[in-house]
């Protein structure tokens, strides 16, 4: 398509310097194309990429999809005269913050990025999100956000170089106080393509931390009340803590909060970090069993769709190897042991979990719906005594499924009976995954920051939408999801609302990025989970709900998510959240005249004229 770039085998282009990415948004500007730029590709596909494509494949012919992987470049640490505790640093849009794991092209290393240039010569960045998988430029685009009322990323933002929509170059700075630079900070790429960002950092520091892992009533934080000396409000905790994140796990009868909280400590010689386990000490088997675990129950209407959705599940299967280096993690260490993770071990971590869930209800066998034809089909494919434990039956059935040894009407019984426990059996299930307890841990900001980087996005693939309130607006909050997750105490309701999986709970700290969910206030975030392998779609069939009980308390959406729908209504109520947003779109339009940047998705949740 152009001389200077060639499009790659990918598909996509990958520009390696600020003037070689400058000629492709002049091509695009000439030639009427789309434009737009992924990252790590950690937001909704929509809002990434131009109209037509999804992210495999090949990109369509007549748009410019642009990868930064080859615009990693990080500056010299220049210290800031005066003011020998800060310094700043260009950084290239295509840097990643730590290790991308997925990363399609396979050069994101932790050498290469962001937070290990700066660990590496004492320097550090205030704040964090949950992954540090993303680029910067992606990080920045859409508002993202660690969980702290104290620090904010934004505040390091110091200057920026923007190409715009013509192929001319900005440079601004926070210091110039242009309009521009207020705009640029998050703009979804809706005002050209990020080139550089400068950063100013501290000197690195340490953190120390806790997580509890309690029942609500239980947590040391008051979740629906006012609080007091003894025992904070949630607000209060919110805005006292430096960093937290609260996982809260509501389903009837388990009813769960899992309270996550740093603070900071200088550095000091001979430091040995005591990393967080998210998953505890023996996470991949405790990965595999869950993944499995959460496809099945997410299409218990046709679990004919289980096998065909477990092929990241069986690739991990078949590469663990454990105490083996995770990919995810911050260090890497050489693996003490090369046992592969066996299939029957996974399954029995699942069956001891099933046993203790179904000890909590009896349930006669003889009973159960379909037990006759789920026994009849079990003596003739085991040998000897059947087992009378239904955890037994149903681990072994499920065994069956993945086999591909069950009949499908057979293997249907199996989850409609199933689909009919778990309202009932839950509570025990999701112990697997949630114990209570206290877990101190103590690491670097780099490590200790990203708590999620455990989690891999293939067995546990996610998708969220995740509402910003204003944070004096905590318990009214609460209050709500409290009420709406009880589902009038009816335990069917109540896990139609709840759903299986957790809800995050945390804050951001009010930016000046006219785009910004957090604009000029300090925010309470409710970020709800929903586990991509599940059937059906989250934006029908389990979001609205939430979007309308959150509706009167004037929230903001995080761009990089799941949006309300794109119609009249929710586009009106989105844009008066957001007292620049003409400021925004007016910028837009001198900026990208051509409208180049602008997708369809992006036209219809902004209400962005044709040209």
């Amino acid at each position: 398509m152009t001389d200077v770039i060639p499009r790659s085998s990918d598909g996509y282009y990958h520009p390696s310097d600020e003037t070689s990415l400058r000629d492709l948004v002049r091509h695009a500007y000439e030639n009427r194309l789309q434009l737009r730029v992924c990252g790590a590709g950690h937001s909704v596909l929509a809002a990434i990429y131009t109209d037509g494509y999804s992210g495999s494949g090949d990109p369509p012919g007549g748009a410019i999809d642009v990868m930064l992987d080859r615009y990693r470049a990080i500056g010299p640490i220049i210290p800031i005269a005066g003011d020998p505790d800060h310094a700043t640093v260009e950084v290239a849009a295509g840097c990643n913050l730590g290790k991308n794991p997925y990363d399609l092209t396979r050069t994101s290393t932790w050498k290469n990025s962001l937070n290990y240039a700066l660990q590496s010569q004492g320097w550090a960045l205030d704040d964090l999100g949950g992954i540090t998988h993303q680029t910067v430029g992606g990080f920045l685009s859409t508002g993202s956000s660690g969980g702290s009322l104290t620090y904010s990323i934004d505040d390091d933002i110091v200057a920026l170089r923007l190409v715009d929509g013509m192929g001319n170059v900005h440079a601004v700075s926070r210091d110039d106080g242009q309009d521009l630079f207020y705009a640029a900070g998050v703009s979804m790429g809706l005002l050209g393509v990020l080139s550089t960002v400068t950063f100013r950092v501290r000197r690195s520091y340490n953190l120390f931390g806790t997580q509890s892992t309690t029942s609500t009533a239980a947590c040391p934080i008051e979740l629906f009340a006012a609080g007091s000396a003894a025992k904070p409000s949630l607000e209060a905790f919110l805005r006292n803590t430096p960093y937290t994140r609260l996982m809260w796990w509501p389903q009837r009868g388990f009813d769960r909060m899992q309270v996550w909280q740093v603070a900071r400590m200088d550095p000091t010689p001979g430091f040995t970090p005591q990393p967080y386990l998210e998953l505890g000490d023996n996470p991949q088997v405790s990965a595999l069993a869950g993944s499995l675990f959460y496809t099945l129950i997410g299409n218990l209407d046709d679990v004919s769709q289980v096998p065909s959705k477990l092929v990241d599940w069986y690739a991990h299967l078949e590469g663990a190897l454990e105490d083996s280096d995770d990919v995810n993690a911050c260090r890497q260490t050489a693996p003490a042991a090369t046992r592969k993770i066996d299939r029957a071990e996974v399954l029995d971590l699942l069956r001891g979990r099933l046993e203790l869930a179904f000890g909590k209800r009896t349930v006669e066998l003889a009973d159960a719906p379909h037990a006759k034809s789920l026994l009849g089909a079990l003596e003739q494919k085991v040998e000897g005594a059947l087992p009378t434990s239904l955890a037994w039956i149903l681990t072994k059935l499920i065994e069956l499924l993945l086999d591909g040894a069950l009949t499908t009407p057979l293997a249907q019984c199996l989850a409609t009976f199933l689909s009919k426990e778990l309202p009932y059996i839950i509570d025990g299930v999701l112990g697997l995954f949630v114990t209570d307890g206290i877990l101190q841990f103590w690491d670097t900001w780099m490590c200790g920051l990203p708590m999620d980087n455990q989690m891999d996005d293939q067995l546990w693939p996610t998708w969220f939408t995740e509402l910003w309130v204003p944070v004096e607006k905590t318990q009214e909050v609460m209050d709500a999801l409290r009420t709406f997750y009880a589902g009038g105490d009816d335990p069917t309701t109540a896990f139609a609302h709840t759903g299986a999986f957790s809800c995050e709970l945390y804050a951001a700290k009010a930016s000046k990025f006219w785009m910004s969910p957090a604009y000029e206030k300090d925010m309470f975030r409710v970020d709800v989970f929903w586990f991509v392998k599940n059937a059906g779609s989250p934006e029908t069939r389990f979001y609205p709900p939430f979007w309308d009980l959150l509706k009167p308390f004037v929230f903001r959406a995080h761009w990089g998510k799941i949006l309300p729908p794109a119609t009249p209504d929710w586009v009106a109520y989105s844009r008066a959240a957001y007292p620049r947003i003409d400021d925004f779109l007016a910028l837009r339009r001198e900026l990208d005249p051509r409208q180049i940047f602008v997708t369809d998705y992006w036209r219809t949740h902004l209400g962005i004229a044709p040209e």
